[in-house]
């Protein structure tokens, strides 16, 4: 993210719209490429998105900053939003009509649409995984330890022989570069 987000978190909290929607901004395509879009489908991703920003803006006069990308926070409360709207989601599957009911040719989309969202999301890990090749690869290595292996801080920290604290730099500026490359054309 970006060096600045202890200052633009208190802007927000002050009541700075445009801040809120810098945040918005800076996150929003991280948020849903990684932790959102392969868990909900593109369908009810934005939905999720915003339930995550919603709570976001309600937690902030609790948030208590640790020198961590902003970031981090945003995909903790995005991840925890995503398994609520999985957990509505099988709910409601398990309070569908009885098999009698259903119309065989109701099938044919979804199965399609599944195929689309397979194949978006098979594009999607390719460009994630070229964009990661395109970096120095330090911080490949740590992004693919800590976001694709979802390791812990301490784990990836110890792995590499530094400090969490040294970790926690070291993915802030990885988190940097690997967006600045993501928005290449």
């Amino acid at each position: 993210m970006h060096d600045d987000d202890f200052a633009l978190l208190e802007r927000i909290r002050q009541g700075d719209a445009d801040s809120v929607g810098v945040l918005y901004d800076r996150t929003r395509e991280w948020l849903l490429t990684f932790v959102i879009r392969p868990r909900t489908g593109e369908s009810d991703a934005e939905d999720v998105l915003a339930d995550t920003f919603e709570t976001a803006l309600s937690r902030l006069r609790s948030f208590e900053w640790r020198g961590t990308p902003v970031l981090h926070w945003l995909s903790a409360i995005a991840r925890r939003k995503v398994l609520e709207h999985i957990r509505r989601r099988s709910r409601r599957a398990q309070a569908a009509p009885p098999l009698e009911e259903l119309d065989p040719a109701d099938d044919v989309p979804t199965a399609e649409a599944e195929l689309v969202r397979q194949a978006e999301v098979a594009s999607l890990r390719q460009r994630v995984h070229a964009t990661l090749d395109r970096l120095h690869p330090r911080y490949a290595q740590v992004l693919r330890k800590r976001l694709l292996e979802n390791r812990s801080r301490e784990e990836c920290a110890r792995e590499l022989g530094i400090t969490v604290s040294t970790f926690d730099v070291v993915l802030h500026r990885a988190v940097k570069a690997f967006t600045k490359e993501w928005e290449k054309p």
